[in-house]
């Protein structure tokens, strides 16, 4: 008797596709075409484990839509990589200006309140009652309440251990690391002054809040959003807004922008970076005032902004971060764009942009994530769809990224980086007579550019001697075609 191996199955791009929308529907997440692998690959681990032929597993799944299978799906998908003090411009906000302030205006003895919502593996939230107990003093002068929630109960399991070690404690001060850690061997242990102060919860952003999340002070919620569709966004930034107390804070991410999407938020600078702020319509508009008695150091950061430039224009952060990625300074042009307060009609460009500089750092979730965003707020955005068309190239799926990239090339046909990408994506689906045409065009536009002139961070002298090799590759590959 024969012993056939078995069927490796696959999925359809159809049910691929249902499936991504059955985890939007579930927790937000809408994981965007340069992802669909990572979903099938995880969907194929649970069927797996559950003794399922994949087919069967995704159709029961779509008829029943499970909760406590999508939320094990979930688990598997969702990235719960971060830093102690990620954003450092927003935490030294919170710290200097945000917390103080609200000690102040607030009566004697009511709890402030702060809300980290997609907490992760618990950084954020012990960062910010770090940072509470730096501003206001241990034990503080009132009661600090930190609610820390995600969707994840693995990272949560990991979050209420209060373990760190690696790079996540990178941005901690070694004086940090002394007053609010414990030493475990190689690892450091949240300390029991910063551990008191926040209380951990499983919570799906996209279910009815609990009574305890309406009346906050300040809503954390970074690196999260950016992942959903911009109608989920603009719904949960309508609860956010109902959660808040009137004068409340609200920290995105940076490139997490509400231009275009929710405008009842009004965007503020606090302390050299941008906020939303919950403004009553009862009393005049929410002002942060600049606090006394803070450390030295925080005054000679405080003088450093109030002498700073007037902050440049969106047009300037584009040609300046622009100028950055082309010299290969991802890291530089990060920090200039954090800077932008991401509110006009600059803001896709800016977005799309800091995605192309995620991408050079490897962060490929993000980067696509954020060039989807800037797509939705404006579908011409050029950086984007060459920066898709690349995550596509990367993947092998050079149908795909010829499809972005010949939509980079319409919109921006004297780029001679978009050129040359197009034609290497052609070469690889074995259209050689496009790939030829489009070395050639980048030939053309690279000529005016001196030999050390960086693009991407790579010289166009490099880029020349490259498109020259492939032309004449091909050329006589159509010589011997001919014949």
């Amino acid at each position: 008797m024969t012993t056939w191996p078995p069927i490796k199955e696959s999925l359809s791009p159809h049910h691929v596709a249902a499936l991504r929308d059955l985890m939007a529907d579930y927790c937000g997440v809408y994981l965007d075409d340069t992802r669909l692998a990572t979903l099938e690959t995880a969907a194929r681990r649970r069927a797996a484990f559950l003794h399922q032929p994949l087919p069967i597993y995704v159709a029961t799944l779509r008829a029943r839509r499970d909760a406590l299978e999508l939320q094990q799906l979930a688990e598997l998908l969702l990235n719960h990589e971060t830093q102690f003090f990620r954003n450092r411009p927003h935490m030294d906000a919170l710290r200097a200006e945000v917390l103080p302030a609200l000690h102040r205006r607030l009566p004697p003895g009511l709890p402030l309140r702060i809300w980290s919502a997609g907490c992760s593996t618990g950084e954020e939230p012990y960062s910010i009652a770090i940072a509470a107990l730096e501003a206001l003093g241990d034990p503080p002068p009132r009661p600090i309440e930190i609610w820390a929630t995600d969707l994840s109960a693995s990272a949560l399991a990991r979050a209420r251990t209060g373990l760190y070690r690696g790079r996540t404690l990178a941005n901690l001060s070694s004086q940090q690391q002394l007053r609010f850690f414990e030493r475990r061997g190689e690892a450091l242990a949240i300390g029991a002054a910063a551990r008191r102060l926040v209380h951990f919860e499983q919570l799906n952003l996209l279910d009815p809040f609990p009574p305890r999340a309406h009346g906050m002070h300040v809503i954390f919620c970074q690196n999260v959003t950016i992942y959903f569709q911009v109608r989920t966004c603009r719904a949960l930034m309508e609860r956010f807004y109902g959660a808040l107390d009137e004068g409340g804070t609200l920290f995105l991410g940076f490139s997490e922008t509400l231009w275009n999407i929710f405008d009842r938020f009004r965007w503020r600078e606090v302390a050299g970076t941008y906020l939303y702020v919950k403004e009553s319509e009862r009393q005049e508009p929410v002002r942060v005032p600049s606090i006394r008695g803070t450390s030295d150091t925080h005054r000679t950061e405080e003088r450093r902004r109030a002498v700073k430039a007037t902050p440049a224009t969106g047009a300037e952060i584009v040609t300046r971060g622009r100028a950055l990625l082309d010299a290969g300074n991802a890291q530089s042009a990060l920090e200039l764009f954090a800077e932008a307060p991401l509110a006009d009609r600059h803001a896709p460009q800016i977005l799309a942009l800091a995605a192309r500089a995620h991408a050079d750092r490897g962060d490929l979730d993000l980067a696509a994530a954020e060039a989807h965003r800037a797509l939705e707020l404006n579908p011409l955005t050029t950086e984007a769809h060459m920066l898709i068309g690349l995550i596509y190239a990367r993947q092998g799926q050079h149908l795909a990224a010829i499809e972005q990239l010949e939509r980079a090339r319409y919109l921006d046909g004297d780029s001679p980086v978009i050129a040359f990408h197009l034609a290497e994506s052609y070469r690889q689906a074995g259209r050689f007579e496009s790939a030829l045409r489009e070395y050639r065009s980048a030939l053309k536009h690279l000529a005016t550019l001196p030999p050390d002139h960086l693009i991407d961070g790579v010289a166009s002298g490099w880029l020349t001697e490259t498109c020259r090799r492939y032309e004449a590759l091909l050329n006589g590959e159509n010589r011997r075609g001919a014949r």
